[in-house]
């Protein structure tokens, strides 16, 4: 029982494993992520890719775009 407690409380206080933010790819400080940006971390990043990114279709990566892009698994943190 005691190991299902300590089991339990870990997963309520996990903390996201994703630590890329759009600040972090942002080079015009719009808080906006432009295709060009991107393709700055992610050199092999296509348009089409980059589209599947952006759910929103606005030509731009905010913020909940990227993150729900990283939690899926449809990009990865860059590699320095």
């Amino acid at each position: 029982m005691r190991i299902l407690a300590i089991a339990i409380a870990t997963a309520l206080f996990a903390v996201p494993a994703v630590a890329l933010t759009v600040s972090d790819v942002d080079t015009d400080g719009d808080s906006l992520i432009s295709f060009a940006e991107m393709a700055v971390s992610y050199p092999g990043l296509t348009e089409e890719a980059f589209a599947d990114v952006d759910t929103s279709d606005d030509e731009f990566v905010d913020e909940d775009e990227l993150a729900a892009a990283l939690e899926s698994g449809l990009i990865e943190e860059p590699v320095d």
